[in-house]
């Protein structure tokens, strides 16, 4: 269906679309798209305050927090023997975890070589149904 543009800007989409709301998309090739939406009122929960940090020119999503660059910059910083000194305590803090999960990969293997083992099984009970068909 072809639609003229109007001399004000504007296409008429029939009555049958009369006061929905629709997402207008722009790509890049200049193809526009009309996504018909659902406008929900967020719960009250969800109106709070907006954060009051600025989202970072290196991130562009606010994602790195002003405190978050700054552990980045003090990580950086480290020397190789402090970073080797970090990681050892680390590695001692979490002994008792690391110990565990090494005997649950011991026991049941990790979730690669289960998902492994899972498909490798289901090739072979379809290949054996194919043959017996």
């Amino acid at each position: 269906m072809l639609k003229e543009v109007g001399a004000s800007g504007q296409i008429s989409l029939g009555k049958k679309y009369a006061g929905q709301l629709f997402e207008v998309q722009t790509a890049p090739d200049g193809t526009i798209t009309l996504m018909p939406v659902k406008v929900v009122p967020a719960p009250l929960t969800a109106q709070e305050e907006p954060a009051r940090y600025a989202a970072t020119s290196t991130s562009g999503d606010g994602w790195l927090t002003p405190e978050r660059l700054a552990r980045r910059a003090a990580a950086a910083a480290r020397s190789p023997a402090e970073m080797e000194a970090a990681r050892n305590q680390w590695e001692e803090e979490n002994k008792e975890a690391i110990e565990a999960m090494n005997q649950r990969m011991a026991n049941i293997g990790s979730m690669a070589r289960r998902i492994h083992e899972w498909r490798k099984a289901k090739a072979q009970q379809a290949a054996a149904t194919d043959g017996a068909v």
